[in-house]
């Protein structure tokens, strides 16, 4: 559904087998392996394709056997002499990509996020990489073995927020069942799911199918052991679906062991608040700038009033307080001195929300009495401070002219009345 909707050309081929799977056929026999890699190979190379993966296994042992055919020609000729044998002709010409590199690198973050029409706001979902995409490198490398970014990005494109975290790069653990550990194989598989929990994420995203079937089958048994560990398990292209506003009962959402109802829950409620939120409020751009930062600690304010934190006031408006907000005294701390626009490196500047804050809360008459009594020395005088005429007389100067009162009240009548 994915590939149909941004536009990426690909068909099935019938006669394909397992990869085969490294972990065990590798191990067990390594003959065996190649053999079979080469003739998945084959049947893409005779329909003149790669192969395309959505499985983090099959990457790693297409490249693998890749990577070993170009090394030795020997080990050519004995692929080819065997594939000649079941009548297929095998020139090494085909590749294997990964759907996560088509989509991160042909496609590109960009062109997602321009199709997302239901997009995933604040939503915080962990990307889970896998053993076998990453390493060993370069054989295998879809994306930097210890700092990996691709997944992240696409998740951010449907935008959602993609969380950091302790265990990110850990394998789920998923081969030490099928070598007789089931315990070690849940004890793998909780551990990255339980500092899931603890930070709140609202699932975790996959990019291999073994990987999918690891969180949601032990989570499972967890849940049986009564301990209350909910953390929704998606493939990756199950979310971007869902960004792209296609329909979660055509993608077979019900379907998974985990319930994913707690994510839609939580996305309805975050789809409500920032509807709420009125519309001189730019939601991302805040997003953005509580999410970034760089410009905390130059608040003169916040310098001087240890217990003023200007992005705390930007994440009770995203997170519905903006009531709180317009009827407490922290939005007048701001000096709209500009500090913030100057140095923001998004070209945003929080000085704007402060702005708008206080407008609502005038509009609520909820104002400081000094700054009531200034605006009113404004329109009575049209000036902010009386003229001391005395010290005027005694440097020397004249009186100061007439300040144009009148005309300026009839030019602001009614105005700022609200």
């Amino acid at each position: 559904m994915v590939l149909e909707v941004l536009g990426v050309p690909f068909r099935e081929v019938e006669g394909f087998t397992c990869c085969p799977e490294k972990y065990l056929v590798e191990t067990m026999s390594e003959e065996t392996w190649y053999f079979t890699a080469a003739r998945n190979l084959a049947l893409a190379e005779r329909e003149g394709a790669d192969l395309l993966v959505a499985c983090n296994g099959c990457y790693s042992t297409f490249r693998s056997a890749i990577s070993a055919f170009n090394r030795s020609s020997s080990l050519r000729e004995k692929i080819s002499m065997k594939l000649s044998e079941i009548g297929l002709e095998f020139n090494f010409r085909s590749s294997v990509k990964h759907v996560v590199e088509v989509l991160y690198s042909q496609i590109g973050c960009e062109v997602i996020e321009r199709k997302v029409k239901s997009p995933l706001y604040e939503m915080r979902l962990a990307a889970h990489y896998g053993c076998q995409i990453l390493k060993p490198s370069p054989v295998v490398r879809v994306d930097d073995p210890l700092r990996p970014v691709k997944l992240d990005r696409i998740i951010e494109a449907c935008g959602a927020q993609s969380v950091d975290y302790n265990t990110k790069l850990l394998c789920c653990g998923e081969a030490l069942a099928r070598s007789g550990m089931p315990d070690e194989s849940l004890s793998a598989a909780r551990l990255k799911l339980l500092e899931l929990d603890q930070l709140g994420a609202d699932g975790i995203v996959v990019m291999c199918p073994a990987c999918f079937l690891q969180f949601e089958t032990q989570q499972n048994l967890i849940q049986r052991q009564k301990e209350d560990l909910h953390i929704p398990v998606f493939y990756f292209t199950e979310i971007i679906s869902l960004a792209l506003g296609l329909d979660p009962r055509e993608m077979g959402l019900d379907m998974h062991r985990i319930s994913v109802q707690r994510f839609f829950d939580r996305w309805r409620e975050k789809e409500a608040l920032r509807a709420s939120l009125p519309d001189v409020f730019d939601y991302e751009l805040m997003r953005v700038c509580t999410s970034c930062e760089s410009c905390a600690n130059d608040c003169p304010v916040a310098q001087v009033d240890e217990t003023f934190h200007p992005h705390d006031v930007l994440r009770q408006i995203l997170n519905g307080s903006l009531e709180d907000v317009i009827k407490g005294d922290e939005i007048w701390k701001c000096l709209e001195c500009g500090t913030c626009v100057e140095l923001c490196p998004n070209n945003f500047g929080m000085m704007k929300v402060f702005k708008e804050a206080k407008r609502l809360a005038i509009r609520k008459g909820n104002v400081p009495a000094e700054t009531v009594q200034a605006y009113k020395m404004f329109k009575d005088l049209g000036v902010l401070g009386k003229v001391r005429g005395r010290a005027r007389e005694k440097l020397g100067l004249e009186p100061i002219l007439t300040t144009g009162i009148d005309e300026l009240s009839k030019l602001i009548e009614g105005e700022g009345e609200e």
